[in-house]
């Protein structure tokens, strides 16, 4: 294990993964990230600096391939040239979050999504088979469904009539017996289909027939994620179709936001907290009591994957001071306390006790919020509420991000908690919301109207080095990562990049 004081990351023992990264090798361009020379003797990704970086100052974080990233080119932002490398070394090869099996329930329920630069129909099939059928005729590309969701046995193309069952079998060819050759075989013109895994109701899908299984794929984050789910005492219930907003800025710009950055609280929501907005949450970085403090614990994965979890604990004790015996749930009804540790497993009851914040990125673009609040904006007899979003940043193009925002209720709570859960996340973190987005999105589009006026090689880089070695180890922390405590730190956006750049590798 690393020595105190270290932003390095590895696995516990006994509980070991390897990762093997592949590299292709391309012509060279503009290189968007700063990584500085590995120690592994082995090939690096992208080892160029970028102006104003020193390549001699090693970054902090460390996970055991090529590499560390303390900076990211401003071109990664707002060239489309970028984005096209992205879909295919970045998106492509990844599992992707598309939504949740209840929303295509019933055979024939079906809902489009975005997977990778493909738009995709999520149709629960005849079999009872969930599948992501490219929205694509196979005759000359007209596109197939329009309606967002809807129910239906078969997809027909309005152009020249060719029918798919909800399959993807092509099972309907208007004059096909008396204008094609006899050897035209409609089994050759089924709709591709992505692989699909449903996990926990969660839908993540791939093109990549080589990609890992989706286990693997996630890795060490997956316990901590249902760590979160299992604090829920059973099934957990989507309220209706995903909420949907587009925001200036590159799809990334949002996505390091979710994955630890809890450094923007105090200058970008300023007014609400001052003003006393938010209630007594999060006055001040904590719930405002007196005496007491918010200790933020970071969590980041070989795989571009991460979690920071904000514990509220009396001033000046640490996380070990938790008393193991009185777990407390915040956000969740009090006398439901004992029966939520009774679901869950003891190292998860240390994990999810005193946690009244855990936000988190699924690499690549999966992002998801875990938060309790005291108010639901103005009703002031509110108790304090948690509520879970998971959200997918899809991007339209370098510069437009389509936000997808779900809202998840735990089927053990009542319906009056469910509709107050609901309301927080409506009125605070949503696409409606008058607290948290208006606020993000606006310092989203100025970051990308800056970085796409700039004269090129204008300004530094994007900078990651914040926390950067200051950390220290999260002593006996649960789960099967090792974890770095730390209020404010960008450790968990340098493991985003660290993947993403070895994803990217050298641009052609």
């Amino acid at each position: 294990m690393p020595s105190s004081g270290s932003d390095s990351l590895t696995r516990s023992p006994g509980g070991a993964r390897e990762y093997t990264i592949s590299s292709r090798r391309f012509r060279l361009r503009k290189i968007p990230v700063t990584v500085t020379p590995g120690m592994h003797g082995a090939v690096r990704p992208v080892v160029f600096p970028c102006r104003g970086v020193d390549p001699s100052k090693e970054g902090s974080v460390s996970f055991g391939v090529h590499g560390f990233v303390r900076a990211v080119d401003r071109r990664a932002f707002i060239d489309g040239d970028v984005l096209d490398v992205e879909y295919d070394r970045v998106f492509y090869p990844s599992w992707q979050f598309l939504g949740f099996a209840k929303e295509v329930s019933e055979p024939g329920d079906y809902i489009l999504r975005t997977l990778g630069r493909d738009e995709v129909v999520v149709v629960r099939g005849e079999d009872g088979e969930v599948r992501a059928l490219h929205n694509s005729c196979t005759h000359r590309g007209t596109r197939l469904c329009r309606a967002s969701l809807g129910n239906t046995a078969h997809l027909r193309c309005s152009y020249h009539g060719w029918t798919f069952a909800n399959d993807g079998r092509l099972v309907g060819v208007p004059a096909l017996r008396s204008a094609y050759p006899p050897d035209f075989d409609r089994t050759e013109h089924g709709l591709p289909t992505a692989r699909v895994v449903c996990r926990r109701g969660f839908l993540f899908a791939t093109w990549d027939p080589n990609a890992p299984d989706l286990e693997d794929y996630l890795g060490d984050i997956a316990w901590y994620l249902d760590a979160l789910l299992d604090c829920g005492a059973g099934e957990w219930e989507v309220c209706g179709p995903p909420q949907r907003v587009r925001t200036k800025g590159n799809w990334k710009i949002p996505t390091d936001n979710f994955a630890g950055d809890g450094y923007h609280m105090r200058t970008t929501h300023q007014i609400a907290l001052d003003q006393g907005i938010y209630g007594d949450t999060l006055a001040n970085g904590t719930r405002g009591r007196a005496g007491t403090d918010l200790v933020a614990v970071n969590i980041a994965t070989p795989g571009g994957h991460s979690m920071r979890a904000g514990y509220v604990v009396e001033s000046g004790s640490s996380l070990e001071d938790r008393d193991p015996a009185a777990p407390q749930f915040p956000g969740y009804p009090p006398e439901r306390w004992a029966e939520l540790a009774a679901a869950q497993t003891p190292e998860q009851v240390r994990f999810t006790s005193h946690c009244e914040v855990a936000h988190g990125v699924l690499f690549p673009n999966t992002v998801f919020l875990s938060v309790a609040h005291d108010r639901a904006v103005g009703e002031d007899t509110d108790p304090l509420t948690r509520y879970l979003v998971v959200r997918a940043h899809v991007p339209i193009s370098a510069r437009e991000t389509e936000c997808l925002y779900w809202t998840l209720v735990p089927t053990a709570m009542d319906e009056e908690w469910q509709r107050r859960s609901y309301r927080f996340q409506a009125r605070t973190q949503s696409a409606g919301g008058i607290l948290f987005e208006m606020d993000d999105f606006e310092n989203f589009a100025r970051i990308d109207a800056a970085l796409a006026r700039s004269a090129p090689g204008r300004g530094r880089p994007v900078d990651l080095t914040l926390g950067a070695g200051l950390g220290t180890e999260a002593r006996d922390f649960p789960g099967p990562a090792q974890a770095e405590a730390a209020t404010l730190s960008e450790h968990n956006q340098r493991a985003f990049y660290r993947r993403w750049s070895t994803l990217v590798g050298e641009l052609p």
